[in-house]
Order: structure tokens, then sequence, then C-alpha cells
């Protein structure tokens, strides 16, 4: 593993159960130890996803993404990140056919045994519910089974984020059976097309069980229940819930507005320069959770450096070490407070 992976990969296991608060992590049995596999979660939230899944898999993941991201100077840090372009057609035509390339290195990377993810929707979406797949997963998966001796498996992954762009809100990864290549194999080598359709849609069957709203569905109801009032909820229980059509309406106590912003001193950086890209910079909103996650780490970590360094060299070890604990705790009960500003996910 790179540097870059492997400090986002061991510092994801202290940040992001920070980060969200509440993480239930389920099906982790389900995830293949021996045999090469293709990771297909929901995509909801930009590269947030990409880190969850990446810092709570067991081996290192390698990842297809859109290949308008990679310009300079992003080029350096995608790679260094496992990151591979996958072409579409809104690229251009004759951009398609380096798709093969893409895909012969993901055949090498899975028989290696290193699993590849690719979001099977094929973009970005902001809603809960699954979206209609495309076939490129598919595709993929009888590609590398053509080429692959041991069984290829597909890993269907449900993330269920309870709010999109907060912090501290709870988040559930789901980890579904894996679906085995070889028993579509037979109607592949008869007729391809219905082959990839089946397995798409076994696909989509898979991910949607493992999100607590697979469907669009009665949506504007049923995301209600995603506050912080049911976050004790677990998987199971969460699901009867909004499928039973009840939840709990979370309290709106805007009074706490202010204490919120005194406790944002403590941590100027990390808020000042994330809330001024998020007001003036970012548009679109499955943006917002990945730039808060990644640059809130990094800056905070460089603000606590900061302090650490001054009070140390004022004082002593001690106090330098208390210092930028103190701020931490401040960061986080002020996200803590900003949940209760929010009276709904929507």
């Amino acid at each position: 593993m790179g540097l870059l992976y492997t400090f986002v990969k061991y510092s994801g296991r202290i940040g992001l159960p920070i980060y969200f608060g509440r993480l239930e992590i389920n099906g982790k049995e389900n995830v293949p130890k021996d045999r090469p596999f293709i990771i297909a979660p929901n995509h909801q939230s930009a590269f947030l996803d990409a880190i969850i899944l990446g810092v709570y898999c067991h081996k290192p993941v390698h990842f297809l993404t859109r290949s308008d991201v990679f310009v300079k100077p992003f080029i350096g840090a995608l790679t260094a990140f496992n990151m591979m372009p996958v072409y579409r057609i809104r690229d251009g035509y004759e951009k398609l056919s380096k798709n093969e390339e893409v895909f012969a290195k993901c055949n090498a990377l899975l028989s290696k045994g290193l699993p590849v993810l690719i979001f099977p929707e094929g973009n970005m979406g902001d809603g809960h519910y699954l979206r209609p797949l495309t076939k490129g997963t598919a595709r993929m998966a009888f590609q590398a089974q053509e080429v692959i001796d041991q069984d290829v498996m597909v890993l269907p992954v449900g993330i269920n984020y309870f709010h999109h762009d907060r912090p501290r809100y709870k988040c559930i990864i789901n980890y579904g059976k894996p679906l085995r290549v070889k028993d579509y194999l037979a109607q592949y080598e008869e007729h391809k097309a219905k082959a990839l359709i089946k397995l798409r849609n076994d696909l989509s069957d898979s991910i949607k069980q493992q999100l607590v709203i697979p469907e669009k569905e009665g949506y504007a109801d049923k995301v209600k229940a995603l506050h912080r009032k049911n976050e004790h909820h677990n998987f199971q229980s969460l699901s009867r819930v909004i499928a039973e059509g009840s939840s709990l309406q979370p309290n709106y106590n805007p009074s706490l507005k202010w204490f919120a912003s005194l406790l944002s001193l403590f941590n100027p950086l990390s808020i000042g320069v994330v809330t001024y890209i998020m007001r003036n910079i970012i548009k679109e909103r499955q943006f917002t959770s990945s730039l808060k996650y990644t640059l809130g780490l990094m800056l905070s970590l460089i603000w606590w450096l900061f302090l650490f360094i001054v009070t140390t060299s004022i004082w002593d070890w001690k106090i330098g070490i208390i210092v930028p604990l103190v701020s931490a705790a401040m960061l986080i009960l002020r996200s803590e407070l900003k949940k209760r500003l929010v009276p709904i996910n929507t």
C-alpha cells in the first residue's frame, strides 16, 4: 500500500467513527476471504463512499471512478489512492476503447486477490434509494471470470447515511451475500445480453436488501425516519420503522445556535476553511460530506499540531497534549449541538 492510501485507511479507523458519531457495520462475514471479488455499493457521497469501504476492507481496494476527475493537479493523489479512470459515452466515443486497458488491469488485480470497487449506478445521487444500475459491473464481472480460474464474486453493499451534509449523524454499512459469477456463465455463453441483464437485476435486488430505503416509492415520507431520535435502531429495526410508516420527529432547538458558534472558536482553521468552501465553492451536495470529512481531518490535524507546538514551547508537553484534546472535544460537542439545529434530513 502507498503512503497516502495507508494514511487514509488507518486514520479512517479513528476518524470515521468520530465523524459519524455512530457507525454500524453488518455482514462482514459475507466479504470473501480467499476468492477474487468486485465491491458493488450504492453511490451517494462522492469519494466518502470509497473511503468508508476502503478503510474497512481487509485488503487494499482499487477503485474505478469517472475519468473526468483525473485532471491536474489531482492525478497523482488519485493514483496514490488506488483510483483508476473509467470512461463513459459522455467522455467521447473515441475514449471508450481505453476501458479495455482498465478492465485488463482490473482482471490482473482480481487474479492476485485484490478487490476492485465499481459503483454500479454509474454516477452519484443524493437520494437514499437505489437508482437503476448500468450493465458495466456485470460486464466487468463476466470478463474477469473468463480469464480467472477461481470463482469471481460480486459483493453487494448498502451505504445508509442518516444525513448527507452534516457530521455526527449515524451511518449503516451492510455487506450482502456475494453473487457467484459462475452461476451465470451457462446463460452468458448462450446469450450474453440476457446474462448481463440477469446479473445486473440480481445485483440490484441484492443491494436494495441492504438499504433502509431501497426504492423511490413513498420516499418523501420514508426519509423522515432518518434523524437522530432513530439512531438507536439497528438496520433491521429501522427498516421495520420505515416500513410501518412511523417515525419520531426530532427536536428543533435554535437557541443552541449561539453556543455552537462559540465552540467554533476552538477550531477556527478547520471550521472556517471548510465553511467557506462549502458556501462559496462546492455546488454539488453529494460532495459535501466527502469534503467535510477529508478537509476537516487534514486541517484539524494541522491545527492540533500547531496547538501542541505552541503550548509545549510556552509551558510543557503535558499542557501541549491537553490543549489539542480539549480542542477536539469542542469540535465533537459543536457537531452534536449542530445536529439539534437541523429539524429533519431531506
